[in-house]
């Protein structure tokens, strides 16, 4: 009975594989690459987020050296 149900176990693993790559190539022919002006777009927010948090950063870096130089020196 164990053997029966190793060989069901394997053969629908199987199937499930096949139905998953099946599925995964309908949703890929569904994907649409963003135009030109889009790109560009979404590149400029995406810099414009790290000048931000780098400056953050900067600035926050800037305050702790100041806070450590008065506490130690």
């Amino acid at each position: 009975m164990n053997e029966k149900v190793a060989g069901t176990a394997s053969g629908s693993a199987l199937s499930t594989k096949r139905g998953y790559v099946a599925d995964s190539i309908d949703e890929l022919k569904k994907v649409q690459s963003p135009t030109r002006q889009e790109a560009m777009r979404m590149t400029g927010v995406v810099l414009l987020i790290i000048v931000f948090i780098s400056m953050c950063l900067f600035v926050m870096d800037l305050a702790f050296n100041w806070l450590m130089g008065k506490m130690l020196g």
